[in-house]
């Protein structure tokens, strides 16, 4: 294998989007607890859809949650295996093509 799978995989992406999504679904739900804790519902389905609304927040930051712990263990697990792997020695240049002078 030419490419490294830590190369491959863009975990740091995945974290911060899964960290967006966190902080997000935690802001909203405080938002919905702030609205329902209020108490000023004009109607049934205000106080349906503050309750629908707020556990779809709950289950993203959950979800959002279990995953981006399982995504960094995975990360630093792929990190330890990858440091142990057969490593080629690649020739470094110092200077580009573009510096050579005539």
């Amino acid at each position: 294998m030419s490419n490294r799978l830590l190369d491959r995989i863009p975990f740091a992406k995945i974290v911060v989007v899964l960290a967006i999504v966190f902080g997000v679904s935690l802001g909203l739900c405080g938002l919905t607890f702030v609205f329902s804790a209020s108490g000023s519902r004009s109607s049934a389905a205000a106080g349906a859809f503050v309750g629908i609304a707020g556990i779809i927040e709950l289950g993203a930051m959950l979800l959002s949650a279990v995953c981006l712990v399982i995504t960094v263990v995975v990360w630093v697990i792929a990190a330890i295996f990858a440091s142990f792997s057969h490593k080629d020695s690649e020739p470094q240049h110092l200077f580009d093509d573009t510096d050579k002078h005539e």
